[in-house]
């Protein structure tokens, strides 16, 4: 398929390139997630403005899109001219080649010693060997700052990885860890029902809590720490990026939160604890997870809203067309409403994609992110040459 990735990119003014300072939240969704995202990145490259991106958060299928960019570019951010036209095309094969899914659940069946980490360390592995997910958390650039999330099962927190730091405020955390990313980006996805908990054994590691403007070393409070997908605790993973009340985190000029969750579906058959028990108790989870999600993403409409140009809220479904109907550079080609429906329908797994599925959440992530900017971003991205040529189908 010819994906138009040897546009030329637009430039805005370099002066006004220098001084915005991008900030990116990526939810969960499985690989549903994981294309829109890297959708979304693909306009932003488009206008060279991966540059300008200083701080990544990320869960679940979030966390597994930046996990393959940053392979992909060697454990580096990429440049906007290296995301088109190495990091897509790359990431394009293994999503479309190789099945995740299937290779966790046959590892799992079949060397079951590797559960003795839970069952997200043998997703850790899966990684590694099939979409090449290398190094540790130390090996991670300073810049852009990269925040995967996790939920703690002890303490029911937002834990977080980072380069040079793990933990939560309770747990308390562990600096300079040597942790491997590919386990980082496995407990980030460890869907409950689906994936399952990773292990972490806290001596294994020197805790630590800052207090006199240093670190003090403290006994681990728990044996083991187990740690769940990041979407139990915050789907959206905003909270590192945006406070209520209090507005975008310091050195961040402008938000872009990516929502690829997957709309409640409704649920017309009875519960009970019957053989669907387990089933019903997901869907509750479900539940709260939306609830939680929606709370979150009205707080955050409402800051744009009375913020003008300090952020935009992406959503996986979002009716294009309308949007482009606003825009100051109207005419745009866009998904129709169906294809947008069938977008949303894909399921939360880790199953390897068809291409047709990958083009039509990456240009739907892609026409989101340029709808949204152009219609209602700063001036610096409001620009962007026609999406005409960039999805055409061989």
């Amino acid at each position: 398929m010819d994906w138009g990735l040897n546009q030329p990119l637009s430039h805005a003014s370099k002066n006004r390139h220098s001084l915005m300072k991008i900030a990116l939240a990526f939810s969960g969704g499985g690989v549903r997630a994981t294309v829109f995202h890297l959708g979304v990145l693909a306009r932003l490259a488009r206008q060279d403005l991966l540059g300008n991106v200083t701080t990544i958060a990320s869960v679940s299928g979030g966390s597994l899109a930046a996990g393959l960019v940053f392979a992909a570019a060697g454990n580096r951010w990429p440049s906007s001219e290296q995301y088109l036209h190495e990091v897509v095309p790359r990431c394009l094969s293994l999503l479309t080649k190789r099945n995740l899914q299937r290779t966790f659940v046959l590892q799992s069946l079949t060397m079951p010693w590797r559960l003795a980490s839970g069952r997200a360390s043998v997703l850790g592995n899966v990684l590694e060997s099939e979409w090449g997910i290398q190094g540790m958390l130390a090996d991670l650039p300073i810049s852009p700052r990269w925040i995967i999330n996790a939920t703690c099962y002890q303490t029911g927190k937002n834990w977080r990885f980072q380069r040079d730091l793990m933990g939560d405020y309770q747990t308390k955390y562990v600096p300079d860890p040597e942790f491997r990313l590919s386990h980082a980006l496995a407990a980030s996805a460890a869907v409950p029902g689906l994936i399952g908990p990773l292990l972490v054994r806290s001596k294994n590691y020197q805790w630590a809590e800052y207090r006199d403007d240093d670190w003090q070393t403290i006994p681990p409070k728990y044996k083991h720490v187990h740690l769940w997908d990041g979407g139990v605790y915050d789907n959206l993973g905003v909270e590192s990026l945006f406070k209520p009340g209090e507005g975008l985190r310091d050195g961040t000029d402008y938000l872009i939160v990516c929502d690829a969750s997957r709309p409640l579906s409704v649920e017309t058959r009875q519960s009970g604890w019957r053989p669907g028990f387990l089933k019903a108790s997901l869907r509750l989870v479900d539940v709260a997870t939306d609830q939680v999600r929606s709370l979150r993403a009205r707080m955050l409409m409402e800051h744009f809203k009375t913020n003008p140009g300090s952020g935009a809220y992406l959503r996986l479904g979002l009716a294009t067309r309308k949007v482009y109907s606003r825009s100051p550079v109207p005419g745009k080609a866009a998904l129709t409403d169906g294809e947008v429906q069938r977008a949303t329908q894909i399921e939360t797994t880790l199953r390897r994609l068809t291409d047709s599925e990958f083009s039509l959440l990456f240009r739907h992530g892609f026409e989101v992110a340029d709808a949204m900017l152009t219609t209602y971003g700063k001036e610096t991205i409001r620009s962007q040459p026609s999406n005409r040529v960039l999805f055409r189908a061989a």
